[in-house]
């Protein structure tokens, strides 16, 4: 009787982290790069249901006498509420989606000058919009001869037309007319960068200043990090969990004074809480969206789902070890409340994807894909939507209530209306990408 042949294990975390990136064999890997990629319906879920935590939140703050549950901590506490955890979502998010773009771009054999060069100008861009949009506190529309409301509704449509992402298939007159559109909103954009001006904290007039980079911004320095080390380790999940305890202690470093020594660094950016624990964030994301591309796209969901699960309680027991130290502060963003906050979004995506790409249940998430494919316009919309009802006379119009629960209420109608705007935009074709 011929012996029987064992059944190969299922591999488990280990075998995930060490599962190379680079095309698997013929037999074993998907037809095409972007083949395993396409059934990868958790994804979009999962950064719509950010998008709309996101957008509700924002809204929320202005409300007054509501629980404090739904709120921010205050700045110098030590914890978290659900609405610390949306920015780390955010950037969670962006770190899954990079190894989807790149490794589908280095499977296709683009070269390395190529994705830099595409990855440089990427991050830029987000700095720039960025500044934009962290200059409005500082607006004397005296000085600029421009209302605010005005001077940011055209600035953000103009940042709408230019990094839209038009057919490439389309036919030539439509592919001119976009052409002459994008220049349009280039000479509009570049005007009103020359007649800015702003207010210091000396009550002198200015030009666009850089206090801090905006949400955005802080995304874009943490992108170029984590994508400037994905593509020196070529995708190496090993190398790139040595990455991530770098980084954690990058910030720990800054904090005790080891980097002092970067003393115009420190002017430009924060090297600690930026290029440290915010792009920490990230790289979380990263290890996450490794598990989908190369030899790791033939793995089985199930173990996938192990090593998520292992991954999110192994950074969220790191992240309380590591309490005492710093604490979990948000504003601060301190080692702990990186690591508590990306063990939370590693183990909320794990429910998104058991109940996708695992329990085939996916109609829920319907609305919700054609948002989380637009996440740089959900962003901005609801500047836009605020501006132009100030311009047009109703400022107020959509924010009737500003204190408890009837505040709560009016916050949740107006983030429905911008992700139905969100959704609407993205099914005819609008969809943003820096």
């Amino acid at each position: 009787m011929p012996p029987v042949k064992p059944t190969p294990a299922e591999p488990g975390p280990a075998a995930i982290l060490q599962a190379p990136v680079s095309p698997s064999p013929a037999g074993n890997r998907p037809a095409s790069p972007s083949a395993a990629l396409d059934r990868l319906a958790s994804l979009d879920a999962f950064r719509g249901l950010v998008i709309l935590t996101m957008t509700f939140v924002n809204y929320l703050a202005g409300v007054s006498h509501i629980p404090g549950w739904a709120k921010h901590m205050p700045p110098d506490a030590d914890g978290y509420t659900f609405v610390d955890l949306v920015f780390p979502g955010f950037l969670f998010i962006v770190g899954v989606a990079i190894p989807l773009a790149l490794h589908k771009r280095m499977a296709r054999g683009e070269s390395l000058l190529s994705l830099l060069q595409r990855v440089v100008v990427r991050s830029a861009s987000l700095l720039f919009v960025g500044v934009i949009m962290v200059n409005s506190s500082s607006y004397n529309a005296q000085a600029t001869g421009l209302s605010k409301s005005l001077w940011f509704l055209l600035a953000m449509l103009a940042v709408v037309a230019l990094w839209n992402i038009y057919p490439a298939d389309a036919p030539q007159e439509k592919r001119r007319l976009f052409m002459g559109l994008r220049i349009l909103a280039g000479l509009v954009l570049a005007g009103l960068l020359v007649v800015f001006r702003g207010e210091n904290s000396a009550k002198e007039i200015v030009w666009l200043q850089h206090s801090w980079w905006g949400i955005l911004g802080l995304i874009g320095w943490a992108y170029l990090v984590c994508c400037l080390a994905y593509l020196a380790f070529r995708g190496s999940s090993v190398a790139l969990m040595g990455v991530l305890g770098f980084l954690i202690a990058v910030f720990i470093g800054d904090k005790h004074g080891v980097l002092d020594w970067l003393g115009p660094v420190h002017n430009l950016v924060g090297v600690g809480p930026v290029l440290g624990s915010t792009a920490a964030n990230v790289m979380i994301g990263v290890l996450v969206g490794n598990c989908f591309v190369g030899d790791a796209a033939s793995l089985r969901p199930a173990a996938r789902a192990r090593f998520f699960l292992v991954f999110g309680l192994g950074l969220y027991a790191a992240g309380t070890l590591l309490r005492p130290l710093h604490t979990i502060n948000k504003n601060a963003a301190t080692d702990s409340y990186t690591l508590v906050a990306g063990g939370i979004c590693c183990l909320s995506f794990l429910l998104v994807y058991l109940a996708m790409d695992i329990g085939k249940w996916q109609r829920w998430a319907g609305p919700l894909v054609p948002v989380g494919q637009n996440a740089l316009l959900a962003y901005i919309l609801p500047g836009i939507i605020g501006n132009l009802c100030a311009v047009i006379g109703l400022p107020g119009v959509l924010w009737r209530y500003g204190s408890s629960w009837p505040g709560a209420l009016n916050a949740a109608a107006v983030t429905l209306l911008v992700l139905a705007i969100t959704w609407a935009a993205t099914r005819i074709g609008i969809r943003l990408r820096l």
